[in-house]
């Protein structure tokens, strides 16, 4: 059986996250695996949980290499045949490691890495540069979009090392116990009515998720349809500002901001409607997870959202940035809970069909042993 170990900095939330856990509770049926975070934390907890074999190696400062000796020794005694690295502080990490040791890495590139610091100048200038560089010095690279690859191949990546394969969810998987919808609304300090609406956005609250626009929108919506209430599920460094706003808009009454949701099937199982409106992005979670509770999607058509969801058929997608656009969606769906049915039963459907776990492992593994006999010659 081949041994992979995987490296991520362990800090990780979100999207990035639950591919890795989703991933690698798929993995570890078929591969022999290791995942290695440089952090204690919720996700070395979380999959330790779901049954995931996990050593933390902590790394006390970004730039500590005294990690390096210790994860050479780590990969050596395993006798692993190949490192899979998730995320910026993973490739900078990585790229010493083959340095010291003749060892075969592949990198999954989960977002368009020159916009993953965009929120302060310092780490912008930073951090991208040095994943920047990182990345040009890995040999292999896994796209989850085509778009993905299409976007490294323009920046002179060579397309030859650069894999594709699709982000999966469990669908069929027994879904845990979620909370009735008063009940979680509740703790979330809103009131909860039979006649209300509500419609989710889960997002990071950092500028390239296009918060603005689930505003703007929500703020029309509002005016026409007094009864419907916008929930956002995310933290980030952008929340006092987008706060600030609300307030100043006179909507505290209609939006609310809940923070990090650990609890997140009981936001989707909440919500009559969800929504992304970012400006960049990969083939994200947070789309998946409302195709597996069969909720309506309106999304941006950005990154490889055009693959996930067809337009009309499982979702409506609108130009990034179009805040008449997506209120004329919304409006549709307000009023036609039927439409809301049909388009959550058919992007359930096709994730089912097309972006299972299942079919995600088995593109990881075969990508592995084309790897293994690449680096054997």
């Amino acid at each position: 059986m081949m041994k992979v170990m995987h490296l991520i900095s362990g800090g990780d939330t979100g999207g990035a996250k639950t591919h890795v856990i989703t991933l690698l509770k798929e993995l570890k049926n078929q591969v022999d695996i290791m995942l290695v975070c440089l952090m204690e934390g919720e996700f070395s907890r979380d999959a330790k949980k779901a049954g995931i074999p996990v050593t933390v190696v902590e790394q006390k400062q970004r730039y500590d290499l005294t990690v390096v000796k210790k994860l050479k020794q780590l990969y050596e005694q395993g006798d692993y045949d190949l490192l899979h690295c998730h995320g910026a502080r993973a490739n900078f990490i990585a790229v010493f490691l083959r340095i010291w040791a003749k060892i075969p890495v592949v990198t999954t590139v989960h977002s368009d890495y020159r916009l993953d610091f965009d929120d302060s100048l310092y780490r912008k200038w930073i951090y991208t540069n040095i994943n920047s560089v990182a990345l040009r010095m890995l040999p292999y690279y896994i796209a989850v979009t085509d778009n993905f690859k299409q976007l490294l191949m323009k920046r002179n990546f060579n397309p030859e090392r650069i894999y594709i394969t699709y982000n999966g969810i469990q669908i069929d998987e027994q879904l845990p116990t979620v909370e009735n919808p008063s009940v979680f609304l509740k703790k979330h300090q809103i009131d909860n009515f039979e006649d209300h609406l509500y419609i989710g956005i889960v997002a990071r609250l950092h500028p390239v998720k296009g918060i603005e626009i689930f505003l703007q929108a929500a703020k029309q919506i509002i005016q026409e349809y007094p009864k419907v209430r916008f929930l956002l599920a995310g933290s980030g460094e952008c929340m006092e500002e987008y706060k600030a706003w609300v307030q100043k808009n006179n909507l505290t009454s209609s939006i609310f901001f809940l923070g990090h949701i650990t609890d997140i099937e009981s936001f989707y199982h909440t919500i009559d409607i969800n929504v992304l409106t970012s400006y960049s992005e990969s083939f994200p979670y947070a789309l998946l997870e409302a195709a597996q509770q069969k909720k309506a999607t309106v999304s941006s058509a950005v990154g490889g959202i055009p693959e996930m969801i067809e337009d009309h058929r499982s979702g409506y997608l609108f130009p990034p940035g179009d805040v008449e656009a997506l209120v004329s969606y919304l409006k549709e769906l307000i009023e036609s809970p039927d439409k809301r049915k049909a388009l959550g039963e058919q992007f359930y459907e096709r994730v089912k069909e097309k972006f299972s776990a299942t079919q995600m492992a088995a593109s990881h593994v075969e990508i592995y042993k084309q790897i293994k006999e690449r680096s054997l010659k």
